[in-house]
């Protein structure tokens, strides 16, 4: 079996039928098909339903294929992991939320790699949802965790054979763009409807922000949620376009408040701090990179 056809079965269950899947791998379409059917030859198992149109995964395909996915993952990571050792190099994986990823992973990253006279440290960088780092983190996909928590519900208690190192915090305040003569665009008023971009409410911000700001406020305004998203940057655009006001991580629009396109809402409007963790692993793909990155961190 070669790695290529597993990521051509994930590509056409992403793109939901074989031209555009052979489009998005660079291959024709028959060539793109052959290399399915080799997987359903070396698996011994049909993958998809050519009986129907449009083409329909099979449901032993659908059911794997998350176990697909995480295979694929993890054999990319052996090989980089392999890889990074002949070139005497060490790796380590760590996951975390989008936002942290812009704005407080690279100063430390930065810190670990800045010493010349160690061996190199690699890291390979794994962005998603708050919920899904913690998830793959717990399944042992990454080494290191770094993300969000609520004061009062840390997720050490979560993780019994895991170290935590706090990070410091992080505080979400309300912001909104600014109209032609100086003024918030989108200030609560009671009985007036406001405009507010959010976080979908099964999402763990989404959970936060509904608990500590949003009932609050539907009780005085008229809430009119017109963009739900869990990428910060997307919605601190949409807010910069004038399309509402949100709660947004203060590190995140900091060079915008500086800079006057957005400002702090008062009117009794509420902010949100959350402590920042970083969780270690106890069984790292690399002990000894591990071992110096966590001092390093230590002492940031």
């Amino acid at each position: 079996m070669k790695l290529a056809w597993l990521e051509d079965l994930l590509t056409l269950a992403e793109a939901g039928n074989f031209s555009r899947a052979a489009a998005l791998r660079n291959i024709t379409q028959p060539a793109f098909s052959r290399r399915i059917q080799l997987l359903e030859t070396w698996l011994d198992v049909q993958l998809v339903d050519r009986r129907v149109t449009p083409m329909q995964l099979t449901p032993a395909a659908q059911q794997h294929m998350g176990e697909f996915r995480r295979l694929l993952h993890d054999l990319n990571q052996l090989r980089s992991r392999i890889r990074a050792q002949s070139q005497n190099t060490a790796r380590v994986l760590l996951v975390t939320q989008h936002s942290l990823t812009m704005t407080h992973l690279p100063p430390l990253i930065k810190a670990v790699t800045a010493d010349e006279q160690q061996p190199r440290i690699d890291f390979n960088v794994r962005s998603e949802n708050r919920d899904d780092c913690v998830t793959l983190f717990m399944e042992g996909h990454a080494d290191l965790l770094l993300c969000m928590e609520e004061p009062d519900s840390l997720l050490l208690s979560s993780f019994p054979n895991s170290i935590r190192l706090p990070m410091g915090t992080e505080t979400f305040v309300p912001v909104s763009a600014l109209a032609a003569n100086g003024k918030p665009l989108h200030v609560p008023r009671r009985g007036a409807l406001l405009r507010l971009l959010g976080f979908p409410p099964d999402s763990f911000l989404g959970r936060i922000m509904y608990k500590e700001c949003v009932a609050a406020l539907a009780q005085r305004c008229h809430v009119e949620l017109v963009h739900e998203s869990v990428f910060l940057a997307g919605i601190k655009e949409m807010v910069l376009a004038g399309l509402g006001m949100a709660w947004l991580p203060a590190s995140l629009v900091q060079r915008e408040l500086k800079a006057g396109t957005l400002a702090t809402l008062g009117g009794g409007l509420k902010s949100v701090r959350l402590e920042l963790g970083l969780y270690r692993g106890m069984q790292p793909s690399d002990p000894r990179a591990m071992e110096r990155v966590w001092r390093l961190f230590n002492n940031e």
